[in-house]
């Protein structure tokens, strides 16, 4: 027997959102830091549908885009979808209004690490920052040597050592990078990135 429910307002059960009334502060700020503008979503799915990684995340690409909409920066910045999402770029070819949602996440990643919000995934972030100090020591990444401290890092002495001996065998990767040229530039333009974090 279905209870009764005549008596009771619809809005008990359903928010109200009034529209002139949503902060659109991190549309703008979006907007801004990365060139993307989140208003020209058609809200078709699109993105979505063409993800690769939608089967694992928690929060879509299309509610990427809604939520960025609605103002709403916590949930973005402490979903697990920002730390599996491997920027294929499938969402952005699929997008009919060309917004590319890889670069939002990468804004969005960017802004977590900046304000201290721990990864769901410590070994993508511990990746990303094994990375960026090689190339900000080099200007270029061994694969080898990364792979080796990544290892280390996490525990996994000898993961895919096997496999890394058989690629090295055959050319595939080396064990030491050569530096670029101009490494003053390099070095620059991490001054800068550092500069518009603390500004930030």
């Amino acid at each position: 027997m279905m209870p009764d429910t005549s008596g009771i307002e619809t809005r008990a059960f359903f928010k109200a959102v009034k529209l002139d009334a949503i902060d659109d502060s991190l549309q703008k700020e979006i907007k801004m830091a990365c060139g993307v503008d989140v208003e020209t979503c058609l809200e078709c799915g699109k993105c979505s549908g063409g993800c690769s990684n939608t089967h694992i995340f928690d929060i879509t690409a299309r509610q990427i885009v809604k939520l960025i909409k609605m103002g709403q920066e916590e949930p973005l910045l402490s979903m697990d979808a920002l730390w599996t999402c491997v920027s294929c770029q499938l969402c952005g070819e699929r997008c009919p209004s060309g917004i590319d949602i890889a670069r939002i996440m990468d804004c969005l990643r960017e802004k977590a690490y900046k304000k201290g919000i721990k990864a769901t995934r410590y070994q993508v972030q511990l990746f990303h920052e094994l990375m960026l100090d090689a190339i900000k020591k080099t200007g270029r990444v061994a694969e080898g040597q990364l792979m080796i401290k990544f290892n280390l890092k996490t525990g996994r002495y000898f993961k895919d050592a096997d496999l890394g001996r058989r690629l090295f065998l055959k050319g595939k990767i080396k064990p030491f990078s050569s530096k670029i040229r101009n490494r003053e530039d390099l070095c620059r333009i991490f001054q800068e990135s550092i500069g518009r974090g603390r500004d930030q």
